[in-house]
Formats: C-alpha cells, sequence, structure tokens
C-alpha cells in the first residue's frame, strides 16, 4: 500500500537520540524492522522498514534537531513548509531545525510548540511518508500528553485547520480530544495533571502495533528498556506505555482493529475512548 495524506495528517516517526546504534538493535529487535542506512549531510539517517516498506526514521541528535535527543518526534504533512514554519514560530513554537531538502523525500523542519513538545512539519516530494499504517510493526496512532490541554490543542488547531471531538473521561480521570480533519481522525490529545509538583513538559507519543502485547513487554525488559504505565484496556486492544534504553517513550498496542484510517479503510480511531 502507498499512502496518500493530506496537510495536517502524521505522515513519519523519527527517534531522535544520542545513541542510534543502540535504538537500531532495540527497534529491529522488538518491531520486526529492517535498517537500512542512508547518508544526510555529514550524518546517517537510519531508514526502517516492515516487508520492505518504510515505517520510521532513527537520526543522531549530535547532528539534528538542535543537537539535543528529542525522542520520538511526529511530523505532519504541509504544503508550504517555510509558511507554515513561520507560523509555528508566530503561534509560539521554537523552529529548532529549519526546513531542509532531504534528498529523495521533501524538505522537512523541526519545532518545539510553547509547551515543550517537539514534533515535525514535513512537504513531501518523492516520499510521502510512512508506507504502511496499521501493520505489526508500523505506526497506528500519534498522541499528545500534556498539562496544557486547551492551549495546545488551539495551537496546532491554528496552525493545521483542525476541528476536535471531545470524549468522556479515561479511566485516568483525564478527559482526551481527538484533532480531525473533517471526518477522519488524526491525533489524540491526552490532558495529563500538571498540578505542582508534577509539572512536566508535554510530549507526543507515538503507537505502534504488536502482535502480542505480553510478548513485546518480556522483549522489552530484555532488550533493556523498561515498561511503565499500563497495560490498559481500549476498544482498540490493550496498550501499555515503555521506555527504550535511551530512555524515550512510546506506546505499544495489540490492535484488534483499525487505528487511523489508511488508504483502504475509512475507520475511525480513539484509543482512549473508555480507557
Amino acid at each position: 500500500m502507498s499512502q496518500r495524506f493530506r496537510a495536517g495528517e502524521a505522515v513519519w516517526v523519527e527517534l531522535c537520540t544520542p545513541d542510534p546504534e543502540k535504538a537500531e538493535a532495540f527497534y529491529a529487535s522488538l518491531l520486526g524492522w529492517t535498517v537500512r542506512h542512508e547518508q544526510l549531510g555529514t550524518t546517517t539517517y537510519r531508514m526502517c522498514s516492515v516487508g520492505g516498506r518504510d515505517v520510521a526514521g532513527i537520526s543522531d541528535a549530535a547532528a539534528l534537531h538542535g543537537g539535543r535527543p528529542r525522542g520520538w518526534i511526529a511530523y505532519f504533512a504541509v504544503d508550504d513548509i517555510e509558511r507554515s514554519a513561520r507560523q509555528a514560530v508566530t503561534l509560539g513554537g521554537e523552529l529548532v531545525t529549519p526546513p531542509r531538502y532531504l534528498p529523495a523525500a521533501g524538505t522537512g523542519a523541526a519545532v518545539i510548540d510553547p509547551f515543550g513538545a517537539a514534533f515535525g512539519l514535513y512537504q513531501g516530494e518523492s516520499r510521502a511518508g510512512v508506507q504502511v499504517l496499521n501493520s505489526v510493526g508500523a505506526l497506528c496512532w500519534n498522541e499528545l500528553d500534556t498539562g496544557e490541554p486547551a492551549r495546545s490543542v488551539a495551537y496546532y488547531r491554528s496552525l493545521f485547520g483542525y476541528t476536535t471531538q471531545q470524549h468522556g473521561d479515561s479511566p485516568t480521570a483525564r478527559p482526551y480530544t481527538v484533532l480531525m480533519l473533517g471526518d477522519v481522525p488524526v491525533a489524540g490529545v491526552l490532558e495529563l495533571d500538571n498540578e505542582w509538583p508534577n509539572l512536566i513538559p508535554s510530549k507526543w507519543i507515538t503507537y505502534f502495533n504488536v502482535a502480542s502485547l505480553d510478548e513485546a513487554l518480556i522483549q522489552v525488559s530484555a532488550l533493556g528498556g523498561m515498561p511503565t504505565v499500563g497495560p490498559v484496556e481500549s476498544p482498540h486492544g490493550r496498550l501499555h506505555l515503555v521506555k527504550d534504553p535511551g530512555g524515550h517513550t512510546l506506546c505499544l498496542i495489540q490492535l484488534e482493529g483499525g487505528l487511523r484510517p489508511d488508504s483502504d479503510s475509512s475507520d475511525s480511531c480513539d484509543p482512549a475512548v473508555d480507557r
């Protein structure tokens, strides 16, 4: 399947880490990725695929995105990256990687939103983004965990033109908002406890599908990572937050149905409904 994306959709995910070699070994074992090395300027970019289809990238934090380990970054499609980058800053964000042409791909940039979450902008050309969604080992959802949900939603609505759907409290008693493009769900926003002394920066969480959550959690620990929050029952399958050996958070879900719709599906998604 070849994905086609609209402006505002999450089209790529990339792990920005100070130890890309260790990350490559961890994710290849955990998610069954095949990793090929591509030259990007003076650094190496690790392109990760499942069944010959690209699903994610791994970058060296020493060379990209302000030299800091940003963890998992969700990239959103834009039609005019220069204009979108200016708007992201005007709305209160910080541009940490100015628009940069990526050979055989398109143009990418990285931004820190006003509440600390790293995300990317991507104007695709020869490479539209991920080549498969929802399959085992592939991206299936993106979620913003934030203590500033109302202002965060306002920021991304202004930047990407989203509408929203509100959902009831999760088992953690935290409201959940789904960002929409028309009737298509794009990403979720989970409200976190932001009361002192729990002040924490916002963070985008990447969800990957796994064949067996229980087996994946055993692997996470054996490979040097750590399960953190979960398991949580959702209408779309059991999920669990974990940290990789570099301390970067992601979510694993044993998917029982489509989350984000792909080009062959119009099913909607909300992994936090009834959490």
